[in-house]
């Protein structure tokens, strides 16, 4: 039997995906499904990972094309791998942002007759955002008419883009769900432990930049007092750190907040091992990777309603909750709920296990996803 070839046309090479596809390329052997991957460019200026392209196990190739930043909207333009993707004749799954200019382009190709092939969309849409949320009547028009060019299916990681989609007015058809995974050999603990901390541990991994992760604003909603009740350790870099360490020796806070910086993988591990609760209060976060990690770590969760999977990865109630970020009352009043309920955080972490077992186990995630194209 014929393979059957797709594409993923996509901007960059962020380490989780490296886990997706080698593991893609495991599980699709033994079937006619067949993949290459065409990346744009290996990073961007606002990423601070290193890879070893060594690592990656399957059928790539990376553009040098043109690219550069225009205030945080990158943009790439890769003719020539446009031109042989759509020579192939075969599948292509757009991934990234729909306005990215490569990805219009072959939007544009379809329409008019000039790709014959068939397009799909890896999509991680999220009306909270805050693109999303900005009014611009430009941009509403050419998203509507790029989602019509698709003709294949819509790949999207769960009930987050289903409400997107039908919020914007945009039908959607041949639904694949394929939510981010993270390693179960790296991430899980298999268990719920007792945790020994002389005050409870919040543990946050994000960019540091507030109009997206808005920790300045959580630590605002729950104020000084209640974050003297806990540790909250902070993982990463970017333009918001000055302004956190500020906020920090200003309210005397050395002892409860941590900046810890960029850590490496094995470090973060550590830090959800010993953490007790897993925070991710954002502005906008389509779909956050760390999430999924927090819940394989078997740590309860208290995250933004803007982070994209939260309908995956929350229960209210039994292993953690959800709120609102521009409503700092009730920021406040579910921290007091979770503090007043650390009696119950065992259990909480059962859930978080539960959750990542039933929805993001990567082997059943992948299998099903390739079942999709025997």
């Amino acid at each position: 039997m014929k393979n059957k070839k797709v594409y993923f046309f996509t901007n960059i090479i962020p380490p989780y995906r490296v886990f997706f596809y080698n593991l893609l390329e495991q599980t699709r052997k033994g079937s006619n499904f067949d993949f290459e991957v065409f990346f744009m460019r290996e990073t961007e200026s606002n990423r601070n990972w290193n890879i070893d392209l060594n690592d990656l196990k399957f059928k790539y190739k990376i553009g040098n094309g043109l690219y550069f930043d225009i205030k945080g909207f990158f943009f790439h333009f890769n003719p020539l791998m446009v031109r042989d993707l759509i020579r192939s004749k075969d599948e292509i799954i757009l991934g990234g942002s729909w306005n990215n200019p490569n990805v219009i382009l072959i939007a544009f190709l379809k329409s008019i007759g000039l790709a014959k092939n068939t397009l799909s969309v890896w999509s991680e849409a999220n009306y909270l955002t805050n693109e999303s949320q900005a009014k611009n009547k430009l941009r509403d028009f050419l998203k509507k008419w790029f989602f019509r060019q698709i003709d294949g299916k819509f790949i999207i990681p769960g009930e987050m883009s289903v409400k997107s989609f039908a919020k914007w007015g945009i039908p959607i058809h041949n639904i694949v769900y394929l939510p981010n995974v993270v390693s179960t050999n790296i991430f899980n603990t298999n268990k719920a432990v007792d945790k020994n901390n002389k005050l409870p541990v919040f543990f946050l991994v994000a960019r540091l930049e507030e109009n997206i992760k808005g920790i300045r604003n959580f630590m605002d909603a729950v104020g000084v007092e209640n974050l003297r009740r806990i540790i909250l350790k902070i993982a990463g870099t970017g333009s918001s750190y000055n302004d956190y360490l500020k906020y920090i020796k200003d309210h005397n806070l050395e002892d409860h907040i941590k900046l810890l910086g960029n850590l490496t993988q094995q470090q973060i591990v550590e830090e959800y091992k010993n953490a007790d609760i897993f925070l991710l209060p954002s502005f906008s976060d389509p779909s956050p990777l760390s999430i999924v990690e927090a819940i394989s770590s078997g740590l309860p969760v208290f995250v933004s309603d803007r982070c994209g999977n939260h309908f995956e990865t929350v229960s209210e109630g039994k292993n953690g909750y959800v709120f609102d970020p521009s409503n700092h009352a009730e920021i406040k009043e579910k921290f007091n709920l979770l503090m007043d309920r650390k009696e119950y955080w065992k259990d909480f972490s059962e859930i978080s296990l539960q959750l990542a077992e039933e929805n993001f186990n990567p082997d059943v995630v992948l299998r099903r996803f390739v079942s999709n194209y025997e």
